[in-house]
């Protein structure tokens, strides 16, 4: 009875273990999906926003060319975009903190942690 109490300890300490070592694995191949994820989000975010960037860059090149063109000075129309963006970064600055905080938050934790 001695001996098969002793065998049930050791199997209990050897499931024990095996338990412990799925667990680990488990909670490691968790950890690289949702690290994963947040790498491709951000490579994603970062290729759309570069693409962005370049499309608003020739838009507002545009635009600027064409102001510049009606008010008869090319320097002009620089000078209006330029100060629309500025007056955009300064809105954005003053009270857009908030909320570019909470869109970040809310896409992150979707993407992190919705399965």
């Amino acid at each position: 009875m001695l001996e098969q109490i002793g065998d049930n300890v050791d199997e209990m300490n050897d499931n024990i273990q095996a338990y412990i070592k799925s667990t680990i694995e488990y909670y490691k191949l968790d950890l690289y999906k949702k690290s994963m994820k947040g790498v491709v989000s951000a490579t994603r975010t970062l290729l759309l926003s570069g693409v962005a960037l370049l499309v608003l860059f020739f838009i507002s090149f545009a635009v600027a060319v064409l102001i510049g063109e009606e008010t008869g000075s090319p320097s002009i129309g620089f000078f209006i975009v330029g100060g629309f963006y500025l007056l955009v970064m300064l809105l954005i600055a003053i009270f857009g903190r908030k909320t570019l905080e909470r869109i970040i938050l809310t896409s992150t934790s979707k993407n992190i942690f919705n399965d």
